[in-house]
């Protein structure tokens, strides 16, 4: 293991990576970022044993280390070996330090582990640097709630985000009109409108109370108009038309951004494939709150899928969004869609996600 002594004056992070190349470029990162290295740790073992006499303010690991096999839970015990996923609920239960979960392993049964440990964040190799930093910040403002300034500090986190979202949002753009493979466009294109609905998703956020959540109403038209903004397909092609039929809904932070995401690929979905050629339309985006579950939905009048929608699940990266969208709201997605007769993508899930209380009337 390596400490390092620091001052308090910047967050401490604390890496832990059994390749000890790859640790010390994560600490390299982090101290590009502002933050300082509080030290690296090259097992499970040795990120606990390193929490409990450094204190970092967080710490960022990888799961599988020394001790764990690669394929499954090594046994666990207070002196018996352990993978990350233990170690990250040691650390957040025994000493209120926050984890961020940085791996190459999305495989269901280290998801399923992942859940019960609660990390702050679960992050797959490879990932941009803006994701890592993007993740620390939040995680280090949510661990700071208890304080009397903790609304402004998790508002100003999230419009810091907000901003470095909406940097790489013009970066996408920039790049997919200097690009002239449609293709290429296109990936750059779709890969903009994720970017942006996480901004407006962060942009949200920062404008929200820890009391009363956010307005999806609000979030929503403005995110939905954005994106036709930049999607809409120009004259001579048929208009399209944008509606609207919204209630007021206040979300929890934990669900703007599936919703962001559940909400961009829905929309420029609809625009760019249910009116080819010279047919115009018209796609509705709906908001409706009952009996505890919201429901938003985006629905067209244009030409459907063609396809049977499991199998088109399985096969496009968008659908798969749309499904992972869903199960991080622990609610259900409903593809309802027939060739030359409109589609329509509802997502239902529940106003108060598991382990949150009910708000008062």
């Amino acid at each position: 293991m390596i400490a390092q002594e620091h001052s308090h004056a910047r967050p401490r992070i604390l890496v832990a990576d059994d390749e000890t190349v790859i640790a010390l470029q994560i600490g390299e990162l982090v101290e590009a970022e502002g933050y300082e290295l509080a030290g690296v740790a090259g097992t499970a073992q040795e990120v606990v044993e390193l929490a409990r006499t450094l204190r970092p303010d967080l710490v960022l690991m990888d799961i599988v280390m020394p001790g764990a096999p690669a394929g499954g839970k090594a046994a666990a015990g207070p002196e018996g070996p352990m993978d990350g996923i233990d170690a990250c609920r040691v650390i957040q239960r025994d000493l209120n330090i926050p984890v961020v979960l940085l791996t190459a392993h999305g495989e269901e049964q280290f998801l399923r582990r992942a859940r019960t440990a609660l990390p702050s964040a679960y992050l797959l190799k490879p990932c941009q640097n803006t994701q890592i930093r993007a993740a620390i910040e939040v995680a280090l403002a949510l661990n700071a709630q208890s304080g009397p300034a903790a609304g402004f500090r998790l508002r100003e986190a999230h419009h810091r985000i907000k901003n470095s979202f909406s940097l790489l949002h013009s970066m996408l753009r920039i790049q997919e009109m200097a690009t002239s493979d449609p293709a290429a466009r296109h990936a750059l294109s779709d890969a903009g409108a994720r970017v942006l609905a996480m901004a407006a998703a962060h942009e949200a956020l920062s404008k929200s109370s820890l009391d009363t959540g956010c307005d999806a109403r609000e979030s929503v038209e403005s995110l939905a108009r954005t994106l036709f903004a930049a999607e809409a397909p120009p004259p001579p092609h048929p208009p399209i038309a944008l509606e609207f039929d919204l209630e007021e809904v206040a979300l929890f932070p934990v669900q703007a951004v599936p919703c962001g995401i559940f909400l961009a690929e829905a929309l420029t979905n609809a625009i760019k494939h249910a009116f080819p050629g010279n047919r115009g339309g018209v796609i509705r985006v709906c908001l409706r709150a009952e009996d505890g579950f919201a429901s938003l939905s985006v629905s067209d009048d244009g030409r459907g899928l063609e396809g049977d929608v499991a199998e088109l699940g399985r096969a496009t990266f968008g659908l798969q969004c749309l499904k992972a969208a869903a199960e991080q709201l622990e609610g259900e997605l409903r593809v309802d869609a027939e060739n030359g007769r409109g589609a329509r993508f509802r997502l239902r899930f529940p106003l108060c996600p598991g382990g949150y209380q009910s708000r008062s009337a």
